[in-house]
C-alpha cells in the first residue's frame, strides 16, 4: 500500500519514534547512540555529537507533544546527559563531540551543532518544561550572536555568524557555508513558535535579510552553499546547488511568512521550489543530491532527507496555493513523494530505513545515523498537518 498522509503520520508515531526511544537512547550512559546498524544495534563509532544528541530529543519532545509521552523518560535521561556532558562550564557553549560515556573528545565550538541545540532546547522546554531549557536556549543564542559574529554586510545588515570556533570561541576560519544559518532560523522560529516572544522573530528576521543579500542567487533562482569569509561564493565549491536545501529553504520561508514575518519572502519560496522540481530530479523520481546553477546534474547519487524535506515543501506550497493550478500541482508531487519515500527508502515492516544509494537507486548504506528521524518526523508532522 503507498504511503498517505495519514499512513506517514502513523509511521513516525508508531514505527520512528519507538525506535529513538527504544533503540537510539543509550540505557548505558545516557543520552543517544550515534548511529545503529542495520539489525538496529548500536554501532561503536567512538562518539556523540552535540547535534544528534539534539535531533533525538526533538523527536521524542514533539511526540509528546502531540499526545504520545512514551518517550518522556528517555528525553529527560538525553537532555541530562546533553546538560551535564556537552555544556562547557569554563567558556559557555556546547561541546562538539564527546566520548559515549559522556567525556569531552571534541570541545570546540560548532555553529550547525549549536543550532540544533537551539532547536532541541525549543522544544524540550515546550514538550517537558525541563529545567532551565529556555534559559539554555536564550545563553546559547547571546554567545553564538556574540563570539561567533563576523562583520556586517556593506549596507550594515548582519553578517551571520562564524562556521565554528575553539573551545575558547576563536573563530576558525573555515568555509562559510548557509546550511547552519537555515537551521539557526528553523531554531529561532521553533523559539518564537513554543514562547511567543516576538523577540525570536526579529532574530529570524536578520537570517533573513542574509538570505535575500548573500544566499539567494536572484539570476539563477537558487541558493548558493559555499563561500569565503567575505559572503562571495567560494571558488572550488561556489557552484554546487543541493535541490535539498532548496525545499528546506522553501518550506522555512513560508513558515517565517506564516508566524507573522514579511510575506514578500513568499515569492523566494516558490522561486526556489519551482527550481528544485523542474531539475533537480532524477528520471525514476529520485531527488539528485546536487546541481549546477543552471540546473545540469552535479552528483547524481541520493540520500533520504532530501525526499523528506520536498515532502515538507511540497505540501507547504499545496496549502498556500489552494485552489490553483500550482497548489494543484505541489499536492500532487507531494504524493509521489510519499509512494517514492516508501518505496525506495522505508522498510515496510518497522521503523528502518535506507540512508543513501548510489546513482542508480542501489542502496549504498544500511546503517541508520541518528541524524535522520528529525527529517522523517519533521516531514510527517508537515503531513499531519495537511491531513487535517
Amino acid at each position: 500500500m503507498s504511503l498517505s498522509l495519514p499512513a506517514l503520520t502513523d509511521y513516525a508515531l508508531n514505527r520512528l519514534l519507538p525506535l529513538c526511544r527504544d533503540r537510539f537512547a543509550d540505557t548505558v550512559h545516557g543520552g543517544f547512540h550515534e548511529r545503529l546498524d542495520s539489525a538496529e544495534q548500536p554501532l561503536p563509532l567512538g562518539y556523540k555529537r552535540s547535534m544528534v544528541q539534539a535531533r533525538q530529543l526533538y523527536v521524542l519532545a514533539h511526540g509528546a507533544l502531540l499526545g504520545d509521552r512514551s518517550g518522556q523518560a528517555a528525553a529527560e535521561r538525553g537532555y541530562d546527559f546533553l546538560v551535564r556532558h556537552f555544556w562547557d562550564d569554563r567558556n559557555g557553549g556546547w561541546f562538539f563531540k564527546v566520548l559515549p560515556d559522556g567525556q569531552p573528545l571534541d570541545n570546540s565550538k560548532d555553529f550547525y551543532g549549536h543550532a540544533f541545540v537551539l532547536f532541541g532546547l525549543a522544544y524540550v522546554h515546550a514538550a517537558f518544561a525541563a529545567p532551565r531549557a529556555l534559559t539554555l536556549a536564550q545563553e546559547t543564542w547571546a554567545l553564538m550572536r556574540d563570539r561567533l559574529a563576523m562583520p556586517a554586510l556593506a549596507d550594515g545588515g548582519w553578517g551571520g555568524l562564524a562556521e565554528g570556533a575553539s573551545a575558547e570561541w576563536v573563530p576558525n576560519g573555515a568555509t562559510r557555508r548557509q546550511n547552519p544559518h537555515m537551521h539557526l532560523l528553523e531554531a529561532l522560529l521553533a523559539l518564537h513558535e513554543v514562547t511567543g516572544d516576538s523577540a525570536w522573530l526579529s532574530e529570524a528576521t536578520a537570517v533573513i535579510h542574509l538570505f535575500q543579500a548573500r544566499f539567494f542567487d536572484g539570476t539563477t533562482n537558487t541558493l548558493r552553499e559555499f563561500f569565503t569569509q567575505d559572503w562571495r561564493p567560494d571558488p572550488a565549491t561556489g557552484h554546487i546547488v543541493e535541490p535539498g536545501h532548496h525545499f528546506e529553504w522553501a518550506w522555512l520561508l513560508d513558515r517565517y511568512a506564516g508566524q507573522g514575518g514579511d510575506t514578500s519572502v513568499l515569492p523566494l519560496a516558490d522561486a526556489l521550489f519551482d527550481k528544485a522540481v523542474a531539475h533537480g530530479f532524477l528520471p525514476d523520481g529520485g531527488i539528485m543530491d546536487q546541481m549546477d546553477p543552471q540546473g545540469a546534474p552535479v552528483l547524481r547519487t541520493r540520500r533520504i532527507w532530501p525526499v523528506a524535506e520536498a515532502i515538507k515543501a511540497a505540501l507547504s506550497q499545496a496549502r498556500r496555493h489552494h485552489g490553483t493550478s500550482a497548489g494543484d500541482a505541489a499536492g500532487a508531487l507531494a504524493q509521489r513523494l510519499m509512494v517514492h519515500l516508501q518505496a525506495a527508502f522505508l522498510d515496510p515492516a518497522g521503523g528502518r530505513w535506507i540512508e543513501t544509494q548510489d546513482e542508480t537507486g542501489v542502496p549504498t548504506m544500511r546503517d541508520l545515523p541518528g541524524s535522520t528521524p528529525y527529517h522523517l518526523f519533521l516531514a510527517a508532522m508537515e503531513a499531519a498537518r495537511a491531513d487535517t
